[in-house]
């Protein structure tokens, strides 16, 4: 606990030297699917923000990133292919998750991102619409350290993202950065999964955590992410967001694809793009 009492991510803001290219791009230059990244519930990463790096990834691939500043409707997400929300604060309305639940079923994908409490309660609203849900914790590994998921220690899971099937790279290892868990549905397909060896605390107040804390220890049901297709359209939902970006710290600490260890992370992010956008 005395590890987690820092609430470093608050600190941390995108780093300006991550290598955000891409040596071969999905679609050509500006023609590729628009990815529209929401800025319209207080959001913690945005495209000017901590998810710069995320966005000029993406542009690298050829997509291409707006930011969403207006509700969800039918409307705002009629030329949009991909919505990508992370580290939303402020709750969806009823008529914002029935819109993005339709606009889904009709061909739209959905990155949808959660980290630690307190950005669970959020972006739940929408999960759940999916039978997803996201808890309002902390998942820490009883031994702190880089979080690792890989395919030697089962913690990534095999499937057509990590594969990369569609314009992507196979990717056997994943760094994350401290986050909350996900729980899916029988429909959905694991990606990360934190299996045992963590520990998950539910404090009152995010990043006070004393002796009286409520802690489990982690389960099999317990992810870090996980991917459904739902009527035409396909969601990926994740319980971490610092792993898809690249953000350096006060002190020089890297967290995302920049940090020592999470070479692959990027290829991951264009994986997960190209699985929504259906590249072929």
């Amino acid at each position: 606990m005395a590890l987690l009492t820092t609430p470093a991510i608050a600190q941390q803001v995108s780093d300006p030297d991550a290598d955000v290219s891409v040596a071969t791009p999905a679609y050509v230059a500006d023609s590729g699917p628009v990815i529209a990244i929401d800025a319209s519930h207080e959001n913690f990463h945005t495209v000017d923000g901590r998810y710069a790096p995320t966005s000029a990834v993406a542009r690298s691939d050829g997509y291409r990133v707006v930011s969403l500043d207006a509700a969800p409707t039918a409307q705002t997400l009629s030329q949009v292919k991909i919505l990508v929300v992370a580290n939303a604060l402020t709750p969806f309305a009823a008529q914002e998750v029935a819109a993005i639940r339709a606009w889904v079923e009709a061909g739209g994908s959905l990155l949808l991102i959660a980290d630690h409490m307190p950005f669970g309660t959020a972006a739940d609203g929408v999960a759940k619409a999916f039978g997803f849900r996201f808890e309002d914790s902390f998942a820490a590994e009883v031994v702190r350290g880089p979080e690792v998921f890989s395919k030697d220690n089962g913690r990534l899971l095999d499937s057509p993202i990590t594969r990369g099937q569609a314009k992507g790279k196979p990717v056997d290892k994943i760094i994350s950065f401290t986050g909350t868990v996900l729980h899916a549905p029988a429909g959905a397909t694991p990606l990360m999964r934190l299996g045992s060896g963590w520990s998950i605390l539910y404090p009152k107040e995010a990043w006070k955590f004393d002796e009286t804390t409520p802690t489990r220890p982690s389960t099999e049901a317990d992810l870090r992410g996980a991917a459904m297709e739902v009527g035409k359209g396909r969601i990926a939902l994740f319980s971490e967001a610092a792993m898809f970006s690249a953000q350096r710290a006060n002190n020089g600490a890297k967290a995302g694809f920049n940090a020592p260890g999470a070479e692959q992370n990027k290829q991951f992010l264009l994986n997960v793009l190209h699985w929504l956008s259906r590249a072929q």
